[in-house]
């Protein structure tokens, strides 16, 4: 296509608390712009937003407009602002362009695994609603094969249906070998040794802290050496990060790092002897690749998204068996071969995985819709 296309784009995301989400519409947007193509966007916020400060650093693009609308205007704003087409970056398409829309779906794991749904009257709603979208939509974006197998599987959509899109790893994730900063970090955090094990995803039950900590105390003579860093929130409705290590008669190896910025997360992957990261369920797993990128040595699942993602660069375990995870940790930790090479590869394999790459495959399927005839589909 020759012409300029004009795509509204979900912007919430960004503005709310960013998580995986969030971090995911901010640097996908980001890239987009930097491609400096023939493409407007209209970025969607809630009424408000705008005056937060947060979109401050996007003003000077001229091929990025931001509209503030709540979720009843949302239906007629295609319309109203001429879109082409409109990418939902988060679960929902709340309205459309002239040639429809698309959705990206990160995972299926509170449709997997409902026993975790926060909502009031559960989770299948959610599942209806997100199914009906997905039908709806030209196209489903997500972000792995696994992802894309649970969504053939559950919604029941067709292969050809979906579009995978691996997400990027920022620039922002570099090693920095910083002592001086390190060192005021490890006082803030209250680290009892110079060593540490690093973990991500506090409490989450599907992130799976238990298992590392169960882990750890089964070797904790061995690793009397290292302390356990647990970054996320502490607390879940489904578990206590407090409790688990408590049982394990961790209290005095365990430090709660709480939420940290990317700086001080950087420092933290750049400076530990080893990330283990034993989720139950992933979509794609960037803590993994950001842990690369900082030189770290990686443990990981060997379920869902996580060995595609991790390729040969980290080690595989079963996350449900703590022994095999104790094993794994003590191979590596003993073996400076091992984590030299684990090193070395990890840094290959995030050389694949940029926010560049993203961007043009994700323009590339804007215009492969705008370009095609669209007929309207009318799902119940």
């Amino acid at each position: 296509m020759t012409q300029a296309v004009r795509v509204g784009f979900d912007a919430n995301p960004i503005c709310g608390d960013r998580r995986g989400v969030g971090w995911y519409a901010y640097y996908l947007l980001k890239a987009l712009l930097e491609l400096k193509e023939d493409v407007e966007f209209v970025g969607y916020v809630k009424p408000g937003s705008c005056r937060t400060g947060l979109l401050e650093e996007w003003e000077t693009d001229s091929r990025l407009r931001w509209v503030e609308a709540g979720r009843l205007m949302m239906r007629w704003r295609g319309a109203l602002d001429r879109l082409d087409l409109y990418h939902g970056t988060n679960f929902k398409m709340q309205t459309v362009g002239r040639h429809g829309g698309l959705v990206t779906i990160y995972d299926l794991w509170l449709d997997r695994h409902p026993e975790y749904s926060s909502k009031l009257f559960g989770q299948q709603a959610s599942f209806y609603r997100t199914r009906r979208t997905s039908r709806r939509a030209r196209k489903v974006i997500t972000i792995s094969e696994s992802s894309a197998r649970d969504i053939e599987s559950l919604y029941g959509l067709p292969r050809e249906h979906i579009t995978v899109i691996p997400c990027g790893v920022s620039d922002d994730f570099r090693p920095v070998l910083d002592t001086i900063a390190m060192t005021q970090l490890r006082g803030r955090l209250g680290l009892p040794t110079t060593r540490y094990i690093l973990f991500l995803g506090g409490a989450d039950p599907r992130k799976n802290h238990q298992a590392l900590l169960k882990a750890y105390a089964r070797r904790s003579v061995l690793l009397r050496d290292y302390s356990l860093v647990l970054v996320g929130e502490p607390v879940h409705r489904f578990a206590d990060m407090r409790q688990t290590a408590r049982a394990c008669g961790l209290e005095d190896r365990t430090v709660y790092a709480g939420r940290q910025s990317v700086a001080d997360l950087r420092l933290l992957y750049s400076h530990a002897d080893l990330f283990v990261f034993p989720s139950l369920y992933e979509g794609f797993g960037m803590p993994v690749l950001e842990a690369m990128a900082c030189g770290a040595p990686v443990i990981t699942s060997n379920v869902t998204s996580l060995p595609e993602v991790v390729g040969d660069a980290a080690m595989l375990v079963n996350p449900e068996d703590p022994e095999e995870l104790a094993e794994a940790i003590l191979r590596v930790l003993e073996n400076q071969t091992l984590r030299e090479g684990l090193r070395a590869k990890g840094f290959e394999r995030v050389k694949l995985f940029t926010w560049e790459r993203a961007a043009r495959r994700t323009l590339a399927l804007y215009r492969e819709l705008c370009g095609e005839p669209h007929q309207v589909r009318y799902v119940r």
